[in-house]
């Protein structure tokens, strides 16, 4: 199955799409609705082939519907018929579940995006959790949408900005011990050195995470009402030679 990935993002909209290399992107922010976001989706796509769309959205997901307005956006997202305006299946996803899902092989891993907003996901024996972190503390008086925002970036300044990741870090390892830890979002490009015991993930790696919602993809992620559930793909056998099933 081809498919189109979009990622909405508080500072830009980047797509990918099966059998195209690179992403393509337009500029986000507070005027954006959903209605702006699938013109400029269909505009910057109009010489693209796909058959089904994952929409990665930057806020609460239920039962695979937009549950609340997002936070850095403009209105008219919970209620808009996607799939009546792309002409095509659309399966959305929290953002930062559909980035956590992409390097997710089992076990625990944990993410955290660092970008407009922050936001987080969870993947623990193969169900994907989509987190809202933003308002946990990080201080006495500040919490960690505060502190690791890219307005906290650019207000306070990279040194602070890195301290306040690395005690992110602890605070979150500590809470829900992953095995693995996966930093990414569009500032993730400003922590040097990464915090010990972190692995940097690309904003391209989602588009392995979009196509593990459908069907075709080596495992195949399923929504419920609040999470994901994760089902592994069987292998097939032709020729003597045991093969992965892919979605791209």
């Amino acid at each position: 199955m081809k498919v189109l990935m979009i990622d909405v993002g508080g500072t830009s909209v980047k797509l990918m799409a099966s059998g195209h290399e690179g992403f393509r992107r337009f500029p986000s922010g507070r005027t954006l609705t959903a209605a702006k976001m699938v013109k400029g989706v269909l505009a910057a796509t109009d010489d693209w082939q796909y058959e089904a769309i994952t929409l990665g959205f930057p806020g609460i997901v239920r039962d695979g519907r937009i549950a609340r307005e997002p936070l850095n956006l403009a209105g008219g997202w919970m209620n808009y018929d996607f799939a009546k305006a792309f002409k095509r299946p659309v399966r959305i996803v929290n953002d930062a579940a559909m980035q956590a899902l992409a390097n997710y092989d089992g076990g625990r891993l944990l993410f955290l995006g660092l970008g407009t907003s922050v936001g987080a996901a969870l993947i623990a024996d193969d169900t994907v959790v989509p987190l809202e972190i933003g308002m946990m503390p990080l201080s006495k008086s500040e919490a960690l949408l505060d502190r690791l925002s890219k307005e906290a970036l650019d207000s306070r300044g990279r040194r602070r900005w890195l301290k306040a990741v690395n005690r992110a870090v602890l605070l979150l390892r500590d809470i829900f011990q992953p095995d693995r830890f996966q930093l990414g979002g569009g500032n993730a490009k400003h922590l040097d050195p990464v915090p010990e015991g972190c692995f940097i993930g690309d904003n391209q790696d989602a588009f392995r995470g979009a196509i593990r919602l459908w069907t075709g993809a080596d495992m195949l992620a399923e929504q419920g009402s609040t999470t994901l559930r994760i089902t592994r793909m069987p292998r097939r056998k032709t020729a003597g030679k045991t093969l992965k099933t892919h979605g791209r």
